[in-house]
């Protein structure tokens, strides 16, 4: 009879469709799991890194295991997997002001919403202390955390965790990393639920965009190259992970590894990441070795140029506490292993008002840049020159302009931002003029509309000293008040995180209260402040209010208060956005 059969097919159908979506995940990881990756150049080696930034650098101190062993081999594994762990710039990801190292809360904002980085301490419930050999080897390497998703998926992990680069790990590498975290205190923190969207939270979706992209493979080693090279490779490929923004990205985010390194546009950020291959005109090529290097390791130079955006944090965190040899070798490797890509798209300009723009600059700008854009020696950054300023389009001068940037070495001084000073169109005048002004080849592109779409994509870089905060210290009728305040608030692109690390000192010695160091980070969606305050040399953990006081959209205060945890004293701090000409 027609149609007799129709359930049974119908049957069919449904089990053939539930097995293929149960064996496609396992026949992916099945051929991700298959490559397993080659081994850096110096496996067995453990360079020795530095805990804290050189030069009076700010920076995380990286802890040391707890209960060193005594068993050589043992400490060995225990020392490659810090130094791993220091390449890889784990510790700044995984971590906030205010809490134990390691212990997750981080945003990491995807083009689709915010991902707050995992606990990877050793905490048995809530960290990776319960975490088999075998599960922490697929979540370096493959991306997948334990458990599932619809029942019959594996647990994909966002690639903001950047396994890819980490899937060129060896497994003894892998185990190292995980050794080293086992070997530090646990933290009981629980981890901060992602603010992605539904269909976008749901993990097994991911899978699709894995069978496109995901590509776990070796590192390629060009027989040629030499030890230093093969080194810089590894730690610019693997540990290093620079391809996850010195890479551009297709429209569904993921690499485009044809060209690799040439600069992208960093996803959810306002920032541009530069050309790093051999390119003598776009790219590294035409450095000179020493001062690439000096970038690189000491946070740069004037005339040279300074690490700053994102690049910054890698450089005071990572690659400055590296042992300069490895630093060499990855100017090595960039300079001379990786391609040039020929026929960059070109950049395309706008109509500027470059009289409006040199205004603007005399101004705001001149009195610290220089009226030629030439700097002040050991303080401000030349602008002339400026490799920085030029390369590819405007995204980083304007996010410096918008954000501020935090200086690279103790008494240099902090650009504040002008994002409540200067309207969008003023803004890109100003960007316009600087990459164009002293002899400088970039392409006027900015414009207003430019500045808009990227205000709310870059962190908020805020210097405190006592022309930008008032504070007082309040006891009934009392307030104690400050004459040296230092540190910086950065307010991060979701408007919902902020790290802080600030210091405020009395030299009147008729005050019972000398000096106050508060460091955290927001809460609460940015209406708290966790962290710890010290006082009178007695360090505690303190919450308080934080208030951001906005006109418009455009932030014009900052407010924390709240009372001093054992003690009957109440703090007030009032941070206002200012420029060096109010």
């Amino acid at each position: 009879m027609p149609g007799a059969d129709k359930k049974p097919r119908l049957v069919q159908s449904i089990l053939v469709i539930l097995g293929f979506a149960i064996a496609l995940p396992l026949i992916s990881e099945h051929f991700a799991q298959s490559a397993v990756s080659d081994t850096a150049p110096n496996a067995a080696a453990a360079p020795a890194v530095s805990d804290t930034a050189p030069d009076n650098m700010p920076g995380w101190r990286i802890p040391d295991p707890v209960n060193p062993p005594s068993d050589p081999q043992a400490a060995s594994v225990l020392a490659r997997g810090k130094y791993l762990v220091t390449v890889g710039d784990c510790l700044p990801c995984h971590s906030v002001e205010g809490e134990p190292a390691f212990s997750g809360g981080r945003s990491v904002d995807s083009p689709v919403g915010a991902v707050f980085s995992p606990n990877i301490s050793s905490d048995k419930k809530y960290g990776i202390g319960s975490y088999t050999d075998g599960q922490f080897w697929k979540v370096m390497h493959n991306g997948i955390a334990p458990g599932s998703s619809l029942l019959v998926f594996p647990k994909y992990l966002y690639p903001s965790m950047p396994y890819d680069a980490y899937s060129k790990l060896s497994y003894p590498d892998v185990m190292a990393i995980k050794a080293y975290l086992m070997s530090l205190p646990a933290s009981p923190t629980p981890d901060r639920a992602s603010q992605i969207p539904f269909p976008f939270n749901i993990r097994a979706a991911l899978l699709g965009w894995r069978i496109l992209f995901f590509r776990p493979e070796p590192i390629n080693y060009d027989p040629s190259w030499s030890p230093s090279v093969r080194n810089g490779a590894f730690l610019v490929q693997a540990l290093g992970h620079c391809s996850d923004c010195h890479t551009p990205r297709n429209i569904l985010f993921a690499s485009e590894y044809d060209k690799f390194l040439s600069g992208g546009h960093i996803l959810a950020q306002s920032w541009w990441a530069p050309d790093i291959t051999s390119s003598a005109a776009n790219g590294v090529g035409s450095w000179p070795t020493d001062k690439l290097v000096n970038y690189l390791h000491d946070g740069g130079s004037l005339g040279a140029g300074a690490p700053f955006g994102p690049m910054q944090e890698t450089v005071f965190d990572s690659l400055s506490r590296l042992p300069t040899s490895d630093i060499q070798d990855i100017a090595a490797y960039l300079q001379t292993g990786t391609k040039p890509l020929d026929g960059t798209a070109p950049v395309a300009a706008a109509t500027p008002d470059m009289n409006a723009g040199a205004q603007i600059y005399a101004d705001n700008c001149a009195r610290c840049h220089g009226g030629n854009g030439e700097g002040v020696d050991n303080n401000f950054p030349n602008l002339a020159g400026n490799q920085a300023v030029v390369s590819g389009p405007s995204y980083d001068v304007i996010s410096m302009v918008l954000g501020g940037y935090t200086s690279w070495h103790e008494n240099q001084s902090t650009m504040p931002s002008f994002r409540s000073v200067l309207t969008d169109a003023q803004i890109a005048d100003v960007t316009n003029y600087v990459r164009t002004a002293w002899g400088n080849k970039g392409v006027p592109d900015a414009t207003g509309d430019k500045v808009a779409s990227l205000i709310g994509d870059g962190d908020t870089v805020i210097g405190l000293d006592t022309g930008s905060v008032k504070a007082a210290v309040l006891n009934g009728n009392n307030a104690m008040t400050f004459d040296t305040i230092s540190g910086q608030l950065i307010l991060e692109e979701n408007g919902l995180d902020c790290r802080l690390d600030s210091h405020f000192a009395n030299s009147d010695p008729t005050q019972s209260t000398g000096n106050i160091d508060l460091a955290g980070t927001c809460t609460h969606g940015g209406s708290g402040l966790k962290g710890f305050i010290t006082m009178n040399g007695q360090t505690t953990p303190a919450s308080f209010l934080l208030v951001q006081e906005k006109t418009d959209n455009y932030l014009d205060d900052v407010i924390i208060s709240g009372k001093i945890p054992n003690t009957s004293d109440s703090f007030r701090a009032k941070i206002k956005m200012v420029t060096p000409n109010d």
